[in-house]
């Protein structure tokens, strides 16, 4: 990830690439749909932009040009005036409130269960989706790590233990038939909300969904509200105007981080430590 400065040369609109002489040298960016729509209006020849792109350059069509990540700002020069279009300053000091909050936060990944892979929509036998698997860390607010619990859950519906869920999470079906019930996990979080009241932080918004979900599955009285919940990728494809969904590791290359070892192992504590990590990335890219 780099940072380019400069005044806008050439913008090639169907192309959604513009150029920049910078550091002696042409050089072309790409944007994405979502950014074109955003900043187009502003993108004229004589535009001061100042943004970061990734580091490695692609071919599209007749250029080749860097992905732009993220715009810092914006502005023309109008005679002695200045005219800002953009800051993300602005933007920054909204985000840096909300993650801000006082007190403790707490980082939560789910597994759900899969139905077989042969498994017909017509079956007497109804298959639907519920927690298999959490990973839970609790921090305080200088990101003091103050508890953290993991484990498996017994699902209800039998469909649910497939050799297909089983291969994704790696875990034996043994096991998992095995496993303690969903009141584990329940008063494991209940306590978290009764001792902590932490903030929620998820990677999308399944899991707060899920946990929705099953409260009235298993009739339980309901310890979350979806205020307790903040999804952290919604917030930094905002930030950064991202239209597609990022995917957790994703984003640690996205905030020019290397992502841990366990890559995609699909283990629901790594999950919420990578969920830790990279709030802790992002809160320091703002903090810039």
């Amino acid at each position: 990830m780099q940072t380019f400065c400069g005044r806008i040369r050439n913008v090639y609109i169907e192309d959604r690439i513009f150029e920049i002489y910078y550091k002696k040298r042409i050089y072309h960016f790409h944007l994405t749909r979502s950014q074109m729509k955003k900043f187009e209006p502003y993108l004229q020849d004589g535009l001061y932009v100042f943004f970061k792109a990734f580091d490695e350059s692609k071919k599209y069509g007749r250029f080749m040009a860097y992905d732009v990540i993220n715009f810092i700002k914006l502005v023309r020069h109008v005679g002695r005036k200045t005219i800002v279009y953009y800051d993300i300053q602005t933007i920054k000091e909204g985000v840096r409130k909300l993650l801000k909050k006082d007190g403790y936060r707490l980082f939560l990944d789910l597994e759900f269960t899969m139905p077989p892979y042969n498994y017909n929509h017509n079956s007497k036998e109804q298959f639907y989706s519920e927690i298999v698997q959490y990973g839970m860390y609790i921090e305080d607010s200088s990101g003091n790590i103050i508890d953290s619990s993991e484990g498996l859950i017994r699902p209800k519906c039998k469909l649910g233990i497939s050799d297909r869920m089983l291969e994704f999470i790696h875990v034996s079906k043994e096991k998992l038939e095995h496993a303690p019930y969903y009141s584990k996990f329940y008063n494991k979080l209940k306590d978290y909300m009764m001792y902590y009241q932490p903030t929620i932080y998820v990677w999308g918004k399944n899991d707060y969904l899920m946990i929705d979900k099953s409260f009235k599955l298993h009739n339980v009285k309901p310890v979350t509200e979806r205020k307790n919940y903040v999804n952290l990728m919604q917030i930094i494809k905002n930030y950064y105007g991202i239209k597609n969904d990022i995917g957790l590791y994703a984003a640690f290359e996205l905030l020019g981080a290397k992502p841990p070892l366990e890559v995609q192992d699909h283990n629901a504590l790594h999950d919420a430590s990578a969920t830790l990590e990279v709030f802790h990335l992002f809160e320091n890219e703002i903090n810039k």
